[in-house]
């Protein structure tokens, strides 16, 4: 009784742990690199650099007049193309419309880590809770109650097991679909 109780204890310490590699969010190298090169090409053109050779330097040898699909590309590198346009077709000047899209840039990374961080715990609980019935039928066969026996010779057993991993199926899609509906 005492190694059950022991091996509860543990079981509930170790899965109580936030799980890092579930927390961890992926990078996006785009998005890293859109404002890197923002920052480079606002440097740029505030030490006297032309647009062309500025942008150059910025997106690492890319010509800005040679610039084509922008459908296809980054959001924020598109919308850097724009403001450069407009800046070099009517006249407006460029460093400070670059500095608003970098504020507006690091606003929106910032929400975005603060969500990644607020849906790793949801997404731990996710993974917790659809290991904990099948540590619960691990736990269960090692204190003596024969679970394979019963779940390979009885009809009920093996209905409601079915019926259980349908429904940790349905509630996995369910949750992850609500996660990525918040980012």
């Amino acid at each position: 009784m005492r190694n059950i109780l022991l091996s509860i204890f543990i079981l509930i310490f170790v899965f109580s742990f936030p799980f890092p590699v579930l927390l961890k969010k992926p990078t996006n190298d785009d998005k890293f690199d859109a404002l890197e090169s923002l920052n480079i090409l606002i440097e740029e053109i505030e030490n006297g650099i032309s647009v062309l050779e500025a942008w150059s330097i910025a997106r690492g040898g890319e010509n800005f007049l040679e610039i084509k699909d922008l459908d296809n590309r980054d959001f924020d590198l598109r919308t850097m193309v724009k403001i450069t346009k407009l800046s070099t077709n009517y006249g407006i000047a460029l460093a400070p419309l670059l500095r608003s899209q970098r504020s507006e840039l690091l606003a929106k990374k910032d929400l975005e880590d603060l969500i990644g961080i607020e849906a790793g715990t949801a997404k731990a609980t996710i993974v917790l809770l659809a290991l904990l019935p099948l540590l619960l039928l691990i736990l269960a066969q090692t204190t003596g109650l024969n679970v394979v026996n019963t779940l390979s010779h009885s009809l009920i057993a093996q209905i409601s097991l079915v019926f259980s991993i349908s429904l940790q199926l349905l509630g996995h899609y369910w949750a992850k679909r609500i996660i990525n509906a918040i980012k």
